[in-house]
């Protein structure tokens, strides 16, 4: 085409006067129709953007928040085991509907170009938009029941302005290229607000007098506690390249450095002592401490995994000093590959083996003698009982923490030690407030707590090393524990280190409901299924915060799709969305309550077991 449209014009130029117009006309029409060719062929090498897939995404994305929203509020009264049967047939019925639906429209909107989506992928995204309706419709299904009105219970209500302030905000953010850009300021900020707020309440708490009184001041203690290390975490800092110059790295030690020196590695083999301490001290309250399961495993067991795995690091970072010295010497690949399999087998193997095959988080001691007649009869005192479910699960999360703690770098390690020191003083302070406050504020404290979080959550992913950016991955870690490349496990060990603060905090969302809840639980033993639905709905309102971000990103980026920067800014924090979303979503209902607190609920209902206990130790005596 070119040739010909070249031809035509020195045609034309060689062309008699009179026929000259005609010949460039000619040779003007030869280059039209090349470069409309090749406009369409640069169109064709250019982004393409499915409408239609686009909005059947949205809208999948806000039904699931939705559906998350439902199962919150109907858990607060229903049994799951209603719920699931009340959702599980309009779910299937809204899939297939869905997916015929897709179908059906597919040619007409081919026809109009609105969509190129190939039938599979019409089939897929029909049968998520009718499966995210069909469960919303199911859900709604009954009318929840009216609340009583009191007075007392606006005594939450700056918690939860709070909290659905930062929300908003956090939502807000993704508007604006430069607010995108400084994410992990504005969850700071408003972290620190959710703080400011809730130490306020417990201000107005802590002048009564009497034990809501003393609560108030224990839930001012750990809001106090809480917003310097909040303030502690956000020293530890990866720049993404548009913030630079004002943004200074710390991560590494250095603003220049690439690798981790050995004081890092030294502070992190700090952590093998204090994390351990401070999971025994938060155990101590309630007298959990001196359970044979806590004993063995957090004062063992946990030190032995998390040393490991600090030595691990401490090697590495002496290999990584001695290479710049002197290429070319001896290292310690073999003994850290040792060193990091042991580690995980110890805190695998002997955390969370150990954790299912052991009773709950509870001891027995006897009181009283039986010598001889008229002596007092021997008593036996259960330890661990007021916080049985808390604890117990608390250990189930201490020992995915030495698998997490393991896959990051001595930095990272650090942060995601005080990470976990933060949630576990958040469950604190929530517990405090509902001390302090009347107990109709009580139930509302729910959502402000799973708002921070999920918000801890995000300040934990920034300070262990991470932005939402490709370059941010941290890929030397694909080779802890292994000698070559395993697409898979590599894989796995990548995701864990990215990921690791939001599975941390999944983990932790059914503590809202189980922190500091006695073996003998009213609510548990009168409706089981009720009370594990309670539990479910806390892990929903965890999953529904990071639903609302997910949905705020792709809808940003999808109105942002012609935006200069949207492949390097709105594109990659829309990506990361989704694994966080899903990762987080799976950890917190199937992980945290299928399988963990499903788990202690069987245990503690089990009645038998804490008698053997007691009878073996009166036989010991």
């Amino acid at each position: 085409m070119y040739a010909r449209a070249k031809a035509a014009h020195k045609a034309a130029a060689q062309a008699a006067r009179d026929k000259r117009a005609v010949a460039e006309e000619e040779a003007a029409a030869e280059y039209f129709v090349l470069l409309r060719t090749v406009l369409g062929a640069l169109r064709q090498m250019w982004a393409q953007f499915d409408a239609a897939l686009i909005v059947v995404g949205l809208g999948t994305l806000g039904l699931a928040l939705g559906a998350a929203a439902l199962v919150y509020a109907r858990a607060q009264q229903q049994p799951l085991e209603r719920l699931s049967t009340q959702a599980a047939r309009p779910l299937v019925g809204g899939a297939v509907a869905g997916a015929l639906v897709a179908r059906a429209l597919r040619p007409l909107l081919l026809a109009n170009g609105v969509s190129h989506a190939t039938s599979l992928e019409a089939t897929g995204a029909g049968a998520a938009l009718g499966a995210a309706a069909g469960l919303c419709a199911g859900l709604w299904g009954e009318t929840t029941r009216a609340v009583a009105h009191d007075s007392s219970a606006h005594a939450a209500v700056p918690l939860l302005g709070a909290a659905a302030v930062g929300a908003v905000l956090h939502c807000l953010a993704f508007l604006s290229n430069s607010f995108t850009v400084n994410e992990d300021s504005a969850v700071l900020f408003a972290l620190q607000t959710l703080v400011l707020a809730a130490g306020g309440v417990a201000a107005q708490a802590a002048v009564k007098d009497g034990a809501q009184g003393m609560a108030g001041r224990r839930a001012l203690a750990c809001a106090a506690a809480l917003a310097a290390l909040s303030r502690m975490l956000a020293l530890s800092t990866v720049c993404r390249e548009e913030q630079l110059p004002q943004c200074t790295p710390t991560f590494y030690g250095s603003a220049g450095a690439s690798v981790s020196p050995l004081w890092l590695a030294a502070a992190n083999a700090l952590m093998v002592w204090l994390v351990p301490l401070g999971v025994k001290r938060v155990l101590r309250r309630s007298r959990s401490d001196r359970a044979v399961v806590a004993r063995l495993w957090v004062g063992i067991g946990m030190r032995a995994s998390m040393g490991l795995a600090a030595a691990y690091w401490l090697l590495d970072a002496v290999d990584a000093h001695a290479a710049a010295q002197a290429p070319g010497q001896p290292d310690w690949a073999d003994v850290r590959v040792v060193l990091a399999r042991l580690a995980a087998g110890v805190a695998l193997g002997g955390g969370v083996v150990a954790w299912h095959a052991s009773p709950l988080c509870v001891d027995v001691s006897l009181d009283g003698s039986t010598a001889d007649t008229g002596a007092a009869p021997r008593r036996a005192v259960v330890l661990g009982f007021g916080n049985a479910f808390g604890a117990a699960h608390v250990l189930f999360v201490s020992a995915v923490f030495c698998v997490l703690f393991l896959v990051q770098q001595p930095a990272g390690g650090v942060a995601l030690s005080l990470t976990l020191a933060a949630l576990l003083l958040g469950a604190e302070l929530f517990d405090a407030l509902r001390d302090a406050l009347p107990p109709a504020a009580a139930p509302r404290l729910l959502p402000a707590q799973a708002v921070m979080m999920s918000q801890l959550a995000f300040l934990g992913f920034f300070v262990t090393g991470h932005q939402f950016t490709l370059a941010s991955i941290q890929w030397n870690v694909a080779f802890v524990g292994v000698r070559e490349m395993h697409l898979a496990i590599c894989g796995v060990l990548v995701a864990l280190n990215t990921l690791a603060p939001f599975v941390l905090a999944a983990l932790c969302a059914p503590l809202p409901v189980l922190w500091n809840e006695s073996l003998a639980a009213p609510a548990l033993h009168r409706d089981p299924a009720r009370y594990l639905a309670r539990v479910s709905g806390a892990a929903a309102l965890y999953a529904a915060y990071h639903l609302l971000v997910a949905l705020s990103a792709a809808a940003c980026a999808a109105h942002f799709r012609r935006h200069l920067m949207v492949w390097k800014i709105f594109a990659p924090r829309f990506m990361f969305a989704v694994p966080v979303t899903l990762v987080a979503a799976t950890a917190a209902l199937f992980v945290a309550v299928g399988f963990a607190v499903v788990h202690v609920l069987r245990v503690a209902l089990s009645v038998g077991g804490v008698q053997s206990l007691v009878a073996r130790r009166f036989a010991q005596r």
